[in-house]
């Protein structure tokens, strides 16, 4: 099972960190990870691609483990709000996913 936690602070996603495989089907044909996956690096290309936010990202593929955190002071900045926006529609595909695949899948927002 794949473990996702979101943490947030004033309703602003701080940090993401997905751990394990999901084990829906075999290293290489698993849709599950292979959906959680896109849908995070996705969100790190976008907020590398089209923000100047500090962020420290960690991923190690063959141990199922990604982590995203974010470093902003200025929360009223256009990059941050941009931030978010990418953040909050990973975290939409994310719930879409735990829902459809509870039994592979757990989602925990705090």
């Amino acid at each position: 099972m794949t473990k996702i936690e979101i943490c947030q602070q004033n309703g602003n996603i701080t940090k993401v960190e997905c751990s394990d495989h999901a084990g829906f089907a075999d290293y290489g044909k698993d849709i599950v990870c292979a959906g959680i996956s896109s849908i995070t690096q996705t969100a790190v290309l976008g907020i590398k691609k089209h923000t100047k936010i500090e962020h420290n990202f960690v991923i190690d593929e063959k141990k199922g483990f990604l982590s995203l955190e974010i470093f902003d002071s200025n929360v009223k900045s256009q990059d941050f709000h941009d931030a978010q926006v990418i953040l909050k529609t990973m975290l939409c595909g994310l719930e879409d996913l735990a829902k459809q695949y509870p039994k592979y899948v757990k989602l925990e927002v705090k």
